[in-house]
């Protein structure tokens, strides 16, 4: 009887420590908290968004602006994501597989939800079907209109923006695009990327020079948190390009001093790591500059 007895406790010891008790009934679990967006960096705010863990009893939806906090059993989790909106033709979807730290917050970032047609928009633009992109983010935009809250429509707006202004030589149009993307999502470096240079081709258009717009939408997308690139998507620019091209545009802005000074503090960096375009400009301002 007394190892019945003692078997018994056993169980019911083991048993209390599968199922957290003693920890406020939740020992076992942990959080999990991110940022939803799309494939392209917009936030995602709408609240038919949903989140989730394989198996978990709790969902969760963004914040106005992206945030979510999820509870979830500590352990190898996947993390699922999804927002269906049939009038506007939206079916975005995602997962991602994390671990979750009993009693701890696990901090996952941007959690990317995509929609293939917006893909299929960049998927022609680097290909060079500038056309066929180009209707392609129309197309989206037609259909989309209000949905995520305005904040869906910043991505295919950037999506127009870089193909107007690389691929059709439509550089008024494209700043135009990048100003109601960022409307749309201010923190959208791409937007601000995009406009600094459709800016500067505007010079071909009209005949004015428009370095300080390109400046400040370069600062722009250079202070927000985070190292920019555009990899996931399009051209392969990355911040230290765009800390090149700054120094570049202050150069012929008459900024020669301030040129001068960024040129040679990222001058090695860029010539291990950055690209050729980006070293030809800072070799301009180095020899030319006071």
């Amino acid at each position: 009887m007394a190892i019945q007895r003692l078997l018994s406790s056993f169980a019911i010891l083991i048993f209390l420590l599968s199922t957290g008790c003693g920890g406020g009934g939740g020992s076992s679990s942990g959080t999990i908290h991110g940022i939803l967006v799309d494939a392209f960096g917009a936030i995602i705010s709408s609240n038919q968004a949903s989140i989730s863990v394989t198996g978990g009893s709790t969902i969760a939806t963004p914040d106005a602006n992206g945030n979510f906090t999820l509870q979830a059993p500590a352990g190898s989790q996947t993390l699922t994501a999804s927002l269906t909106m049939v009038p506007a033709g939206i079916r975005l979807r995602g997962s991602k597989v994390i671990t979750v730290v009993e009693g701890q917050t696990t901090q996952v970032g941007e959690f990317v939800i995509s929609d293939d047609s917006l893909s299929q928009g960049w998927n022609a633009y680097t290909t060079g079907q500038y056309f066929n992109a180009e209707n392609l983010f129309l197309s989206y935009l037609d259909t989309v209109k209000s949905a995520q809250a305005d904040f869906g429509s910043t991505s295919a707006y950037v999506g127009l923006g870089w193909t107007r202004a690389r691929g059709l030589n439509k550089a008024s149009d494209a700043s135009n695009d990048f100003m109601k993307a960022i409307d749309g999502y201010q923190n959208n470096a791409d937007a601000w990327v995009g406009l600094a240079g459709s800016e500067l081709s505007r010079m071909k258009k009209d005949g004015g020079f428009h370095f300080n717009q390109a400046i400040n939408a370069i600062n722009s997308a250079i202070n927000i948190p985070g190292n920019y690139s555009s990899a996931p998507t399009h051209d392969l620019i990355t911040e230290l390009d765009l800390r090149a091209y700054r120094s570049f545009l202050n150069y012929l802005n008459g900024n020669e001093a301030v040129a001068k000074s960024e040129a040679n503090e990222i001058s090695q960096s860029v010539a291990t790591d950055g690209s050729n375009a980006s070293g030809e400009l800072l070799s301009v301002v180095i020899a030319f500059s006071d």
